[in-house]
Order: structure tokens, then sequence, then C-alpha cells
């Protein structure tokens, strides 16, 4: 099993080190692992050319030429973002519209996905708007959306600090790759 994890937070905390450790996990138990760090990549926005309705491939010359064939090669695609203001993190929603692509050409179709929040708050309608802008690129590119982790941390360590959301985390990277 191929894992990619695309880490959509702006620094390092809490939202990489929960898929960092997701993955390790996976890697434990025999996944190939790959870390997308969305913070170190140049990716433009979305023009809205819709030249890729044509082609099914985006024109736009950027580093997103080089992350769609790894997600095209990956069994599980794991989306992780900071919750801001109920929603994933902007440079989480440039990258879901550049998969747009994929809306025409299918070629994700069928991949497992996983939804990673990490929040301020713990208020079931905040979470669930983070993870539904995460299900609408997965429901579009149709992939199976197979699970989903929020969990509560401001300070960059609060989450590594807390053996129970260690559990959680391992919990569920045991879940996505059984």
């Amino acid at each position: 099993m191929k894992i990619i994890a695309i880490c959509g937070s702006p620094r390092r905390g809490n939202t990489e080190f929960v898929l960092k450790r997701i993955l390790a996990k996976a890697e434990e138990l025999g996944a190939k692992t790959e870390l997308i760090l969305l913070r170190e990549k140049r990716i433009e926005f979305c023009d809205g050319c819709l030249s890729c309705d044509s082609t099914g491939k985006c024109e736009i010359r950027d580093d997103m030429q080089l992350i769609y064939p790894e997600l095209e090669s990956a069994d599980l695609i794991i989306f992780g973002s900071p919750n801001y203001f109920s929603n994933v993190s902007g440079m989480m929603k440039v990258f879901i519209d550049r998969l747009n692509p994929f809306y025409t050409n299918k070629k994700l179709k069928d991949k497992k996905a996983a939804a990673v929040i990490v929040g301020g708050t713990d208020k079931i309608g905040t979470i669930k708007k983070s993870i539904r802008a995460i299900e609408s690129a997965t429901n579009g590119t149709e992939m199976s959306l197979i699970g989903d982790l929020y969990l509560v941390g401001e300070g960059a360590q609060d989450i590594e600090n807390n053996p129970g959301d260690i559990r959680k985390i391992d919990e569920f990277a045991e879940r996505l790759v059984s």
C-alpha cells in the first residue's frame, strides 16, 4: 500500500505531527509513505480556464505538475489541515481547487482518502464544516473517504504532548492500513 499525506499547514506544528505519526505507524504496518508539505511547494491558484475539462490535464506550470503523478500512484491520500474559520487552510483549499483535472480524467476514482483536521475548538459544527471541504474534493474526484480524525490543539506541541491524542492517532492509522 502506498500512502501520500498532504499537509496544508503553514507551520511546523500539530497537523504535521499528526500526519507524520500516521505515516510512521503505517510504515510499521508495511505501507510505503510520503509526506507532501504544501508550504514548501509553489502552487498557483486555479485560474478557471477549464482546459482540464477537455484535456484532463492542468495547464498551469508549477509544483502541482510534480504532485499529480504522486497522487495517481497512491492507494490512499490523506488530506491534513488546520481548521481556519470552520474550513481548511487557504493553501489546502488552493490544492483542492487544483485537483480539478481529476474530476474529468478520473485518475483518482476509487482511491481511498482520509481527512485529518486539527483545530482550536471541539465545537462539532466547526469540525463538520472543515471535514466537508475535504469530503467535497473526494466526492468530486470519485475517491472514497474512509475516515476522518479531528484533534484539538492550539499550541505547536499540544497534541504531541497528549497521550490520549497519540492513542487516537495510532488507532486511526491502524484502521486506515487494515
